[in-house]
């Protein structure tokens, strides 16, 4: 009953159906742009080197961004004004600050590789590189740390439905980002050792805070 008297205005969700946009078109370029990175597995029949991790968290990224565009519209009623009433909104901010967090991830997982094969490309600027090697890493991994923990406990926090949904939400959250954790996991092991196969507690948990890897 308390999801009925849910009043919330309908640009709260529209302003979030553009960053999913946004989002999505960021991850359609990274995807094509990733082959011209340098470093990356090379496998029989495909042209192009690939940095797994990377490609894999874009690719996530896409899934849950788009789950994230049904919740919203679920989240709508079918009225004159169009205000949001179901907890729907809330589990899709929590899909919208994951599919942030991957698409990060798939733009700065593959930096620190490809910037070392840059620098032994160019010995004369090693002091420049490595302010790149540590500085785009510690950006990103700031904006990752928000987007995998900051937003998705401030939307948990400032969510109006009650605490048994919030409960929930919380159950769902979890659950999905330590699966995906451990997706990230064994594509990063790929990426490391091609032979290697399964992943152990501590790469798994290292994905938890996966910026320190990078």
């Amino acid at each position: 009953m308390e999801t009925q008297r849910m009043r919330i205005a309908v640009n709260v969700m529209r302003a979030r159906l553009t960053v999913i946009g946004f989002n999505i078109a960021v991850v359609s370029f990274q995807l094509s742009r990733l082959k011209f990175m340098p470093g990356g597995v090379s496998f029989s029949g495909i042209d192009s080197p690939v940095h797994v991790g990377s490609h894999v968290s874009l690719l996530l990224a896409l899934p849950v961004s788009m789950a994230a565009l049904v919740g919203y519209i679920f989240s709508s009623e079918y009225d004159e004004v169009g205000t949001c009433s179901s907890w729907s909104l809330v589990a899709s901010d929590l899909l919208m600050y994951l599919g942030l967090a991957l698409t990060v991830a798939g733009f700065f997982s593959p930096l620190n590789n490809s910037l070392e094969i840059m620098a032994a490309d160019v010995p004369g600027q090693t002091t420049n590189f490595a302010i790149l090697r540590y500085s785009l890493p510690i950006v990103g991994g700031i904006t990752w740390f928000l987007a995998a923990y900051v937003g998705p406990l401030g939307a948990l926090w400032r969510s109006p439905f009650s605490r048994s949904i919030n409960t929930r939400l919380t159950t769902f959250y979890v659950l999905l980002f330590s699966y995906l954790c451990y997706v990230s996991a064994s594509a990063h092991a790929i990426d490391v050792d091609s032979s290697a196969d399964g992943i152990t507690l501590a790469q798994w948990l290292m994905e938890f805070v996966q910026p320190f890897r990078w």
